[in-house]
């Protein structure tokens, strides 16, 4: 669905929040753990936990988003690809589609980390505080993107029983180039879903 570079910035988001939380000591290689069986984790409490437990208290936006509600957001629904890039590391729920523009698409990264957390990446910049649905939520933009291409939005949600984030990342197709601004594409595709994200929104 996305190109490479889009797909790569989708790793980098999830990717470097798990090791942000899990703390890069604990990896052997660098990698998320790959979907399959259940593995033990170090959840951001510092408990262990296993996948399978941790993926289930996790709103999953490829069940959760309705076809409806992503046509009437202009995204389409046919081009709905889960795991985004074929990353599903513990503790985060992936989901993506090409926008009916077709110059961006929107990612949808669902897990445990806090704002705070997003906020504190050293790979991240620009962060503005927002509020989506009546929560809290942080803009931001990538360090290496000079051209401002792709934006996200996070908004704080409940996860299961702890805090956590959904955040809507919109990545220009560098095949066609930016149509518009990233950033207010993914501000209004966070406000456009808010009322079916965890906890409900306004």
């Amino acid at each position: 669905m996305a190109s490479r570079g889009n797909k790569l910035r989708g790793i980098a988001l999830v990717v470097g929040v798990v090791l942000a939380l899990a703390g890069c000591g604990d990896s052997t290689d660098g990698s998320p753990t790959a979907t399959g069986g259940p593995s033990t984790t170090t959840s951001a409490t510092g408990k262990p936990s296993t996948a399978t437990s941790v993926d289930a208290a996790i709103w999953d936006p490829c069940t959760a988003l309705p076809d409806d509600a992503l046509r009437a957001g202009e995204l389409n629904p046919e081009t709905r690809t889960k795991d985004v890039a074929k990353i599903d590391p513990t503790g985060w729920k992936v989901c993506g589609w090409r926008s009916a523009a077709k110059w961006y698409d929107l990612g949808v990264y669902s897990g445990e980390p806090t704002l705070q957390a997003i906020r504190e990446r050293q790979d991240l910049e620009g962060f503005t505080p927002v509020t989506v649905g009546g929560r809290p939520a942080l803009r931001f933009l990538f360090v290496d993107d000079a051209k401002r291409l792709d934006c996200g939005v996070a908004v704080e949600v409940p996860q299961g029983t702890a805090s956590g984030t959904v955040a809507f990342l919109v990545t220009t197709r560098y095949s066609v180039g930016k149509l518009g601004e990233p950033c207010d594409q993914a501000t209004r595709h966070a406000n456009d879903f808010a009322k079916y994200l965890p906890g409900g929104g306004n």
